[in-house]
């Protein structure tokens, strides 16, 4: 039987990640420098085994402003191939990924990725091209089937402020679907860029040493 546990205890194990030193890797990870993931508030999870060998990455999520978990992703892989991603503390029911950052930055455009490595990618890339302060780039919660969920955050928070939502979203069926289902709720305030050739997302675009290019789709699109 699955053990639920009370918030009192989900608060504990929040702020236990929260104490973790802040993820500041010696070179570039995944393609992006070491100061954005910092800026952007994540953690370096150690083993439980020995508290020293790194194990992971923790995303910070808040609900309406307020950290309220993270989501975790092993730098190893499973048995299977597959990514291992878990949540510490509450991450259901959450802000998108870095909505309370992208508040601070807020004119009249924000940015969407389907992924949290993505959206710091994304702002990387851009901050090559117009290199302001920050951008307001935020990452669905859980792919591109929660744009709808996400959307209706975003709308009781900030619609008002949103001229243009830029899609950035993977470039697969998922997120096609994701595409259409916020064209019909949010119409012509949508505008979806193409990633660089042989790129699903904003990540690979990086990794593939087409972050200007990728910056230069995601600023210049179209103003009505």
């Amino acid at each position: 039987k699955k053990k639920f546990k009370t918030p009192a205890q989900l608060k504990e194990d929040t702020d236990d990640v929260k104490s973790c030193k802040l993820f500041a890797p010696i070179q570039e990870y995944r393609g992006i420098p070491p100061k954005y993931y910092k800026s952007w508030g994540c953690r370096l999870l150690l083993s439980e085994f020995d508290g020293k060998t790194p194990h992971g990455i923790a995303f910070p999520y808040s609900d309406y402003g307020k950290l309220c978990g993270w989501k975790a992703r092993a730098f190893k892989l499973a048995k299977n191939g597959k990514k291992i991603m878990y949540a510490i503390g509450r991450t259901a029911d959450a802000d998108p990924f870095g909505l309370v950052r992208a508040m601070r930055y807020l004119e009249d455009t924000l940015w969407i990725t389907e992924g949290e490595f993505d959206s710091i990618a994304l702002e990387y890339c851009m901050q090559l091209v117009e290199n302001k302060k920050g951008y307001p780039v935020v990452s669905l919660t859980a792919g591109g089937g929660s744009i709808e969920k996400n959307l209706d955050y975003i709308e009781s928070r900030i619609k008002r402020k949103i001229k243009y939502l830029v899609l950035v979203l993977d470039d697969d069926e998922v997120g096609r679907i994701a595409e259409e289902a916020a064209r019909e709720l949010w119409g012509t305030m949508v505008i979806c860029i193409k990633k660089p050739k042989g790129s699903k997302d904003a990540n690979d675009a990086v990794k593939a040493n087409k972050a200007v290019e990728m910056g230069k789709l995601a600023l210049n699109f179209t103003r009505i």
